[in-house]
């Protein structure tokens, strides 16, 4: 089914026009959940936990790993699959008419609303991975440029980034931004970034939570670095802040499109508890244009550009974030459901959510911090910590760590790093009795 290039485009410019994500109740009035907030307004964190499918006999302290989907993004899925499962031709239908509520342009306002953007900025992916590879594989780079990043980010970030150097033959530097991570200072974070970049610079990669270390970057701080180094630059010189932001993302209460960085690479399917599989790439409107599309797009808000530039042998117009999202089809009935996800968190409140997390994983690393023989890698100032705790006990490997913990019926997780750590994570789902439960197996660990 190919509709003329203007009625495509017009059926594209009203899906504009719906930016909230309310407007998909119509097609999917989800059911109404145990109520998830008492009466003076506080969450009800017991009917929060209610909402997870997780095994009761476990206590869960790696969920930041992957995600369990709760029940309302469970029923989005579940409704959406049944649709398309009805219905194959249901997806063009809902692409290229105004009929069904355009559910693909909701879910990327859904991520939009989150990081305080606009969906024209969203490119949606499948996760951090290729979001991060979409960035720097895009960007338009020099042999004589470089990008700058650090000795503390994960694979993922380093390989995008190794991979895209060796095509464009640009340089590729990495910095440590601290001596040792619990002793990390956010000033000194951003004064060795400001004295690492040079003319050079067409890029700086860093992670805004680090799952290496636990460590919180300060993003705000980082970018006015980056600000005051792209004074006088031209367009074709600009340097770039490239953010893996996955373990920052949805569980602070923090609008990433206000804290100057240009580009922001996430996972929804982690700390958001949106579907499985699901991700985007956030970018400044100006910034789009540093980029080049790498994998032919599907967005079916800038088909009718993509498409018809392809059928008219035409160059594309400056990048915009439709361009980059990769194309080709995905698993639909979950990216549908990722409003979901997003209206689950704004019940809760993203306040609310924010605060659980720090108050949980701050008690675990303040008992922690007090166990001999444990030495605690993450700071327990919390403006450079967030929700995952790095440590190691003397004399045990950490991989011996989770695997003692696990006789206890208590899953945490290694990081996958040269050097690594034991990492423990509490979100929304935990209580601080979980917190202390694991203290007490980790303090007989230690003994």
């Amino acid at each position: 089914m190919i509709l003329p290039r203007r009625q495509l485009l017009k059926s594209l410019v009203a899906a504009s026009l719906f930016p909230t994500i309310g407007r998909i109740d119509r097609m999917h009035p989800l059911p109404q959940p145990r109520r998830l907030r008492g009466l003076s307004g506080e969450p009800d964190w017991l009917a929060v936990r209610d909402l997870f499918p997780l095994a009761p006999d476990w206590t869960h302290l790696s969920s930041f790993l992957f995600v369990s989907h709760p029940k309302p993004v469970a029923d989005a899925i579940d409704h959406f699959r049944k649709k398309l499962d009805s219905d194959a031709m249901w997806i063009e239908i809902q692409a290229f008419s105004d009929t069904e509520g355009h559910p693909f342009t909701v879910a990327k306002q859904a991520l939009a609303n989150y990081v305080g953007g606009a969906g024209s900025e969203i490119c949606l992916t499948a996760n951090t991975t290729t979001a991060l590879a979409m960035a720097y594989h895009g960007l338009r780079i020099r042999p004589d440029q470089e990008i700058l990043t650090t000795e503390h980010d994960h694979y993922s970030h380093h390989e995008s980034i190794r991979y895209a150097a060796a095509r464009s033959g640009c340089g590729v530097r990495y910095i440590a931004l601290f001596d040792a991570p619990a002793r990390a200072d956010a000033a000194e974070i951003a004064d060795r970034i400001a004295r690492a970049i040079t003319p050079k610079t067409r890029a700086v990669g860093v992670t805004w939570v680090q799952s290496s270390t636990g460590i919180k970057l300060p993003l705000e701080r980082i970018a006015e670095v980056v600000a005051r180094a792209n004074r006088g630059r031209v367009a074709a010189d600009r340097c770039l802040l490239i953010v893996d932001g996955v373990h920052g993302f949805a569980n602070q209460d923090v609008d990433v499109a206000h804290t100057g960085v240009d580009f922001f690479a996430s996972g929804a399917h982690k700390w958001l508890f949106a579907p499985r599989g699901t991700g985007f790439l956030w970018g400044k409107a100006d910034a789009w244009p540093e980029l080049r599309p790498t994998i032919p797009s599907f967005d079916w808000e800038t088909i009718n550009t993509t498409f018809g530039v392809w059928a008219d042998r035409k160059d594309l117009p400056p990048t915009q974030a439709g361009f980059v999202s990769p194309g080709g089809f995905v698993a639909y009935e979950h990216v549908f459901a990722i409003p979901a996800a997003v209206e689950l968190h704004g019940t809760i409140g993203r306040d609310k959510i924010a605060a659980r997390i720090a108050e949980l994983n701050a008690a675990f690393r303040e008992g922690a911090a007090k166990i001999p023989g444990l030495t605690l890698h993450t700071p327990r100032d919390p403006a450079l910590s967030g929700g995952i705790s790095c440590f190691e006990l003397r004399g045990m490997p950490p991989g011996q760590v989770v695997a003692r913990l696990a006789e206890k019926r208590i899953r945490t997780t290694t990081s996958p790093y040269k050097v690594s750590y034991a990492r423990v994570s509490a979100g929304i789902m935990n209580k601080p009795e979980e917190v202390e439960l694991v203290l007490r197996e980790i303090r007989a660990l230690a003994a």
